[in-house]
């Protein structure tokens, strides 16, 4: 495993990388995250790389406890970060603390932050525990979503939901209760976009929301929707 240094240019470029190839090679990425820790890098590669990290063992592989001491170790790495990028990073770690267990506590952080790590941990906690968790956690984030009353924090949930949605879309079965929650995400995905965004976001967002009614009109044992012709040679 190539553990050289890399200077700041060649580790953007490894990041931007790592974000191309996450969703299909999650563990290769994982891989290569732990060869970046001490790379020198400024302050935006390290918030950048703890994101990356938080996401990729968060929603893509579910591994909480190797996340959480990569990013304990990424702080340790680099202990002249200023404080504002150090908080970043413990946000990001807090995402996975949540994710590992949804009941956990945010008091020591301030109400944007609490939502920031609600609404990051709802993908992971939906895609890697269950759907009924999710709808939990989707309540969590939707109250303090409304206490803040915030368009970025809007638009940010939008963003989750949006992709939570599309994630949720590309699996080839759901159960009920996926369904039900999926078209709970899509319907409030599209307020948001119907509210916060453009032209362009209302369209996606109204394109996903019939893609979630046809998807959980569907029947459990449709599959392709083909059947097999090698049964059907001849009559």
């Amino acid at each position: 495993m190539n553990t050289m240094p890399m200077n700041d240019e060649l580790l953007r470029q490894a990041l931007k990388q790592d974000w191309q190839d996450h969703t299909k090679k999650p563990e290769g990425v994982a891989e290569r995250l732990w060869t970046r820790l001490s790379s020198p890098m400024g302050e935006s590669d390290l918030v950048e790389l703890a994101a990356l990290a938080s996401h990729v063992f968060g929603e893509h592989l579910g591994d909480w406890q190797n996340g959480i001491r990569y990013l304990e170790q990424l702080g340790h790495e680099h202990p002249h970060a200023s404080l504002a990028c150090c908080s970043r990073v413990k946000r990001q770690q807090a995402v996975l603390v949540k994710a590992q267990d949804s009941t956990v506590r945010l008091d020591s952080f301030d109400e944007q932050d609490q939502f920031y790590i609600t609404a990051l941990a709802l993908p992971a906690i939906t895609l890697q525990r269950s759907a009924q968790e999710g709808e939990e956690i989707f309540t969590e984030a939707i109250q303090l979503m409304v206490a803040l009353d915030s368009r970025a924090q809007r638009r940010l949930f939008g963003v989750v939901t949006a992709n939570l949605v599309c994630d949720l879309l590309e699996r080839s079965t759901l159960s009920g209760g996926e369904r039900n929650f999926l078209v709970t995400l899509a319907e409030k995905s599209y307020g948001i976009w119907s509210q916060e965004g453009d032209e362009s976001d209302r369209e996606k967002a109204g394109f996903r929301l019939v893609q979630c009614y046809q998807k959980c009109r569907m029947p459990e044992n449709y599959g392709s929707g083909r059947y097999a012709r090698f049964l059907f040679i001849e009559p």
